[in-house]
Order: structure tokens, then sequence, then C-alpha cells
């Protein structure tokens, strides 16, 4: 892979996995109420505060083999043609993953550039790097087994961290718990996202991100007797200084086979 290509991706990717562990260490704290009493309950860890950390991509790999194959979804679609779309599917049976990461955005002269030299070193069993009508697709697949500790980790780590908007939720967005659902044979509660009605300075924490407002809206449902995140459909709203808006939508389920 071109060495540019290699050391921004580490670069993202070493960031992205403290943010990440932030995120998860956050998930499932206790908190209170304005009379000060705890609103969580010992039995059903979904009371537990909702932050967006924890999801059960990672709670089902991390976690025994399940005794039935399961498939996960995630995408991540970006306005900004320009930006990476990202689409995982991935497949769980037993102790091996399959992974098959797509990407797709507007091809540049140098995306064209390094396709054509990495077609002498790619194996196309994995991955397959393509310029059609315009864009870049890049699809990349994996295969792991629970055997191999560190490929495991990766694997997963790529999964949950890649395609889903575990990012969003450092911010602590508001969440409205509105009532319990059963999402593909899950008992899960269902919250809701919705940031349109803060000020600018209960939105503060996300400017760091150099914007001058942003929104985030949608919904996610949440394993009852984990407190992972199951499902969710989230928008991503962000208006850069230059008045610029760019928005991603977030898509991601877990389905038995």
């Amino acid at each position: 892979m071109n060495v540019k290509y290699l050391s921004s991706w580490w670069v993202l990717f070493a960031i992205g996995l403290l943010l990440f562990v932030a995120a998860g260490c956050t998930s499932g704290g206790p908190k209170t109420n304005s009379q000060g009493e705890a609103n969580q309950s010992v039995d059903d860890p979904s009371e537990h505060y909702f932050d967006g950390g924890k999801y059960c991509v990672q709670t089902f790999l991390q976690g025994p083999a399940p005794g039935q194959p399961l498939h996960f979804s995630n995408k991540a679609t970006e306005s900004d043609q320009s930006l990476h779309s990202k689409d995982y599917e991935a497949d769980l049976s037993g102790d091996t993953l399959d992974v098959i990461e797509h990407e797709r955005w507007l091809a540049t002269d140098e995306d064209r550039k390094f396709f054509e030299e990495s077609r002498k070193s790619d194996d196309p069993k994995m991955i397959v790097r393509v310029i059609h009508d315009g864009f870049a697709e890049q699809t990349v697949t994996n295969h792991f087994t629970r055997s191999d500790e560190v490929g495991w980790r990766g694997g997963v780590t790529n999964v949950a961290q890649g395609g889903t908007p575990w990012g969003l939720f450092i911010y602590k967005p508001p969440m409205t718990r509105v009532g319990a659902e059963n999402i593909n044979g899950y008992d899960t509660v269902k919250y809701v996202v919705d940031t349109t009605h803060q000020s600018q300075m209960e939105k503060s924490a996300g400017f760091l991100r150099e914007l001058k407002d942003y929104n985030i809206t949608g919904t996610a449902w949440v394993l009852k007797d984990t407190g992972c995140v199951l499902q969710y459909e989230i928008d991503d709203e962000r208006v850069a200084d230059d008045g610029k808006i760019g928005k991603t939508r977030y898509e991601g389920a877990i389905t038995k086979k």
C-alpha cells in the first residue's frame, strides 16, 4: 500500500482507538435525577445512562461464541461525495468472523494513480480497487478466527469503530427513552437522540470539530440485558465555518441467520 496512505490510516486509527476506548469506559455509568436519586436499575443495564459508546457488535464478538450465526450491517453514507462512504457486512459463525468492507468516494487523480500501482501487489481475493463512473471503490475482505487473539481484536475494533456513530456520542447529546421494543427477536429499549433544541452553549463540546453548528438526530435500540446498542438510525448534520453543510447517515443492525 502507498506509504502516505498507510501512515495517514494508522494515525487516524490510533486517534480513533483512543477516543473509542474513552467512550466505552463512560458508557453505563450511574446518573442522578434532579432530586439526586439514582436513575439506573440494577437488573436492567439499559436503564443506565446511554452515551452510544457501546455496540452489540463488540459485546457479541468479545463474548462466548453465540449458538446461532449472526449478521452485522453497519453503514455510514456521506452527502459529500469526496468523503468515504462505508458499508460493513460481517458474518459471525461460531469462532469465525468474515468481514467485507466497501468504501466509495469521488475519485481523484491521485486515487487513479494509486489504484493502478496497487494492482501489481494486491491479492484480488482480499482487496479489489476500481474506478467506476468517476468514483473510487475499494472492497476489502477479511477472515478472522478467535484463536488468533490479535487479529480477532483488530476485526472487532474495525467493525465497531469503522461503521458506527460512536464518535458522535462523545459529545453527550441528549437521549430520551421512549419505550420497549422487540427487534429481530431481541428485547430492546428504544431511545431518541435530538440536539436541535439545544443552545450553542449546550453543544459547545462538539465545536472541537471546528464547526459553526451541528445536529445529531435519530433512533437507537439498546439491548435490555447488556445495555449495548443493537440497532440504530442516526443522522449527523454539520455546518462548517464557511456555511458548507455536510451530512452523514448512519445505519446499523444485527440479525440472526
